[in-house]
Formats: structure tokens, sequence, C-alpha cells
């Protein structure tokens, strides 16, 4: 009851002083006072500022404590990731440090800034150690993982599970590397005994946020539930939070004897996977994709240039699915024997603006996007795809199409394909064999070599690349109001076939500024200009780059947007301490006034300039 009075009058005096003066100052506390702040208050922040070294070292921290060094200017540069309104405890070695840092929190319009008089000299209460290799595994200070061997202690720590973690730096797997491993199953979350059915193990329901960063040369020679991680659920699949998300798979080598097996994930229970990507071979029996195995909710924003080889349930992007499928695709060839699909081998579910590029090799129910689209039966399970195409070669015997092998118990709606077709019974230009509705879709009868077809529309080439025909059958496209105003479609008529608006212009898009070394400095010089830092060879970064054209396009001239080639620009790379790409900063005036590391959506990225706009002005 002491502690609480003490804490409770400690506020009070605080509030107290800031009302009589009108103006915000922190206030200095001793270790005991501080301790029961810790106890008592709702929300508190404990904000240390020793530089990285010390905060990791023998002598620990505070438990629950983040990290902002004062004297490297971390503190500095990050601190609007503070809340302003939160209760801040400030400390550091001897109280020097914290001061400073604290009267720079009162500057900046924090409202509650404390300040532990003495550091953590004085501190003689209990500490922690650096876990992984920082963080506290909460969403505000997410565990972070650097190393190989951060990712495998955390793989070996189930009780970590459903913690928040993020990359902060590419790790590479080689098993071929000093300390490397070919490993026989999930690294995160793995399956623990392969004789059982079903998965028996921990799986993860945490947050992975890759950070921008890359894992590659994975190796996995196993059973089932193979990928980086075995399975994934959470507790409320409502949750709408990302929480797989901007996680890049590189060179993955992924060999299973059984099922639910990906590049990333073998088995998606319950939450979104977002803007993540896989590239390499994965093989395995049933359910096997080049990025998830098994997925019941959504992924989005995704892709996969995987080889993927397995018996049944083979898909490019995902094996099976009974969930949501969009703005993804995959490119890589894909083969098997029944339900092979460039992009989903069963679906049961929803695939909506996505496509698939690969070649696809089966025997039964093989399609250039899907293999099988929903199930009936006592329990029938319907699956509808809609504005999605396919430009995948196709082989196979029978039910074999350019979009969808057997249209089993679904719906098609503004789909296309363009692939060239084979097989033997059953072979369709759009859908090999089905009952259910397609409507509003087409293919190509010349390049797929189908002439006829019991499901959808063929047409020639040229009409396959003029918009009068799709808008005519109601599509929604870039620039037109008469079908509605989602602009789902964009096409350059005479030379392609229609287009997703989120996949990248064949050339630079108008309104984003190509910047050199030479006239950087220039650029930002004046006014407001956001500038995306990039690398011709980096993946998310050509996942950032039609969000960049809606960028520019959304604000209308009212600031530039621009892009930095960072292997021509080394220097300015330096000189503002990029680590990670994509890093799109905002400047105004030649000063950056905003920083964001990894894949950035564009209502996040609009939302900064304005605000550099209006304090501009």
């Amino acid at each position: 009851m002491q502690g609480r009075l003490r804490a409770g009058l400690l506020v009070a005096s605080v509030i107290c002083m800031g009302l009589a003066s009108h103006v915000l100052a922190h206030a200095d506390v001793t270790v005991e006072e501080a301790l029961d702040l810790i106890a008592y208050t709702k929300d508190l922040i404990v904000a240390d500022v020793r530089e990285r070294s010390e905060f990791c070292d023998e002598a620990g921290h505070i438990s629950g404590a983040v990290n902002y060094p004062w004297t490297s200017g971390v503190l500095q540069e990050r601190y609007e990731e503070l809340p302003s309104d939160a209760p801040i405890l400030v400390v550091c070695r001897s109280g020097n440090r914290s001061n400073q840092a604290a009267d720079f929190l009162d500057s900046e319009g924090f409202t509650e800034v404390y300040d532990m008089l003495g550091g953590m000299k004085a501190w003689t209460y209990g500490t922690v150690g650096c876990k992984y290799s920082g963080g506290s595994g909460t969403a505000f200070a997410p565990y972070e993982i650097a190393t190989a061997a951060d990712l495998i202690a955390l793989g070996e720590t189930p009780e970590d599970y459903g913690k928040h973690f993020i990359l902060t730096a590419d790790i590479d797997l080689d098993p071929n590397l000093p300390g490397g491993k070919v490993f026989d199953r999930a690294v995160i979350a793995p399956d623990m005994d392969c004789n059982d059915l079903g998965f028996q193990g921990t799986a993860f329901s945490g947050v992975l946020d890759g950070g921008g960063h890359v894992i590659s040369h994975l190796t996995i020679v196993g059973h089932d539930y193979l990928g980086l991680i075995g399975r994934v659920e959470h507790d409320e699949p409502a949750d709408s939070t990302a929480r797989i998300r901007n996680v890049g798979v590189e060179d993955v080598n992924i060999s299973g004897s059984g099922e639910i097996i990906g590049g990333l994930l073998g088995h998606n229970d319950s939450v979104v996977v977002t803007h993540s990507y896989s590239d390499g071979k994965v093989s395995g029996s049933l359910a096997v994709g080049g990025l998830v195995g098994y997925n019941q909710h959504s992924l989005n924003h995704c892709l996969s240039g995987c080889t993927v080889v397995g018996r049944a349930c083979i898909g490019g992007l995902v094996g099976t699915t009974y969930g949501t499928v969009a703005f993804s695709h995959s490119t890589g060839a894909v083969e098997g024997d029944s339900d092979i699909g460039g992009l989903v081998g069963l679906h049961r579910g929803r695939v909506s603006q996505s496509y698939s590029a690969g070649a696809v090799v089966g025997r039964n129910a093989v399609g250039g996007l899907v293999g099988c689209n929903g199930m009936r039966g006592a329990r029938p399970s319907p699956g509808d795809i809609d504005r999605s195409y396919s430009l995948a070669s196709v082989r196979g015997e029978t039910r074999v199409s350019g979009l969808v092998g057997d249209n089993r118990y679904g719906s098609v709606s503004q789909c296309y394909s363009a692939g060239v077709v084979s097989g033997a019974e059953q072979v369709g230009g759009l859908v090999g064999s089905g009952r259910s509705d397609v409507t509003a879709s087409f293919w190509d009868v010349e390049t797929s070599g189908i002439g006829v077809s019991d499901f959808g529309q063929g047409k020639t080439t040229l009409e396959m690349q003029t918009a009068r025909m799709f808008l005519d059958a109601g599509w929604d496209f870039v620039g037109e109001t008469e079908n509605g105003t989602e602009e789902i479609w964009r096409i350059d008529e005479g030379y392609d076939y229609p287009r997703l608006w989120w996949e990248p212009e064949a050339a630079e898009a108008e309104g984003v500024i190509e910047l050199s070394a030479a006239d950087f400095d220039a650029q930002v010089a004046e006014g407001v200009i956001l500038v995306d830092f990039y690398a011709t060879w980096c993946s998310f970064c050509d996942m950032q780059a039609p969000i960049l054209d809606e960028v520019a396009e959304r604000l209308g001239g009212q600031a530039r947007v621009a892009k930095l080639d960072v292997d021509e620009a080394r220097d300015i790379m330096q000189r503002y301490d990029i680590t990670a790409i994509p890093t799109l900063i905002v400047f105004r005036d030649g000063l950056a006034v905003e920083r964001f590391v990894g894949l950035t959506d564009a209502d996040t990225l609009v939302a900064a300039v304005l605000a550099a706009i209006e304090s501009d002005r």
C-alpha cells in the first residue's frame, strides 16, 4: 500500500507541476520510486539510453526495458516510435545521459517523463540479460533475430512462440558454412513425431516480421509439416493483423516424404501472411506449395518462384487452401499427379486478383492457375476465383486447362488464360471440366492451341489484347468508370494482355523520378520528396515498386516521389545509415523527417508525405 501511495503521489506531483508551470518538465525519481513506477504504473515504458554493449553486458538491464542509445543518436532519430502520451522512465549507467535524454523528450512534447537518479549503478534489484540479439518480445520491442544462432534458438524455445520477433539482418543457413546444418524438420514450430497422425508439437502463435531481410539456403530433408515454420496459428482467427509479414526465403531446398510442406510455412492454420516470398525447390507428397503447404486463412501480396514437385494437391504458391489468396503470384514450375495448379493445387476458398506464369505438368486435374476448384460431397466446399489470370503452359492427361483443370464446385469470374495447353481427355482452353458458373472469362485460342471448349469464350490474340472486349464484359479498368472505380485492370493495347493494377509497369511509372548520386542532393534540397532507396536484386524492392507508383498517383503532384539505386550511390547510403532495403525516407528541405524500413503500404507513405507538407506550411 505504501508503494502504491508513493507512486500515486509521485505522479500527482508531476501533474501539479505541469499545471502550475504550463511547461512540460520531467520528474527526477530515486531508484526506489522507479521501482514503484515499474510495479504500479500502467503502460510504463522503461527506456534504457545506454549503448547496446552496455545494455547487453553481464550486469544486464531492467526487465522489459527497451534500448534507445543516446550517445550514438538512436533516441534522437527514433523517438517518434515512443508514444508521446505514455509514461516513460529513462535510465542510463549513472544518470547523466538519462537526464539529457529526458530533457530531449520534454522538448519533443512527451507528457510524462521520469529520470532515474544514479542510473543502473544505483539499481540493486533484479536484471535480465539480452535474449537473441535484443528486444523484449513485445509488439513495441520485438525480439531481434540477427544470426542463424538466433533463429535456431527461437526454434528451440517453444515458450517464446507467442512473442513478437523481427529480423534485423540477412541470415544465411547454408549447411556448408561453419556451424551450418541440414535440418530434419521445420526450424520453428516443427512436428515432433512424424509417426503420429496430425501435427505433434507447439505451433507458432506470435508475430514474425522479416523487416525487409532475407533468410537464404534453408535446407530440410524430413517428413511432414516442413518449411521455415512448421505450423502457425492464432487464438483469434478474426484478427486481421499480419502475423507473418515481410519474410523472404531464398534458395530453399526442402524435401519431404510426407505432407503439408512449403518454402516458408507448412500449415497456416489461422493467421494473415502478407508481403512474403520464396524461391528455390520444394518437394513432398501431399499438400505441397512453393510458399505454404496448407492454408486455412489468408495469403496477401505473396509470391513464389519455387520449383514445386509432389504427388497430389501441388501448387506454385500453395498446395491446398481453404482460405483466401489475393494480390499474389507464382512463376515457378509445378509438377505432380493430381490436383496440380500453377498457383494453387486444391482450392476451396477464394482466389482474387492473382496470377501464375510458370510451367505446369500433371496427370489429372491440371490447371494453369488452379488444379481443382471446389469439392462436392456430403460437406461441399465451394471455390471462387475472380479477376485472376494465368500465362502458364499446361500439360496433362485428363481435366486439363489453361486456368482451372477441374472446376468441380465453384465459380470463375472475370478471368483469362493465354498459355499453351495439351492433354488427352476433357481438355479446355479455360476450364477442363466442371459443373458450376464461369462468367465473363476468356482464353486465347491461338496461343493455347484450343479452338473449342465448353467453358468461357475463346478469342484471338488481337481480341485478347483489346480493352473494349473486356469492358463489354464488365471488367473494371484503370481510368474508366462505366464498370466501377476499383480500377482492377490495366492494358497496353495491341502489345499485351490485361494486367492487374498492382503489377509493376514494364516501363518507369509516370511521376516516379529516378535519382542518381550526382543529382541527389539538389533534388532533396527543396520541398518535400519521398525517396525509395532500393536495389535491382532486391525482391522486396520489386514488391515496393507498384506501391510507390500508387503513392505518386495519389499525391497528384503535391510532392515528388523518387527512387535511388543504392548500388550506384554507396556514399549516400552510408550517409543516411541505410542498412536494409527498401528504406523509404521523407525529406523536407534537405532534412530527413520520416523513415520507413522494409515493405511499406501506400496509406502509411501518403500520410507521412502529407504530414511533411502540412508542417512545411
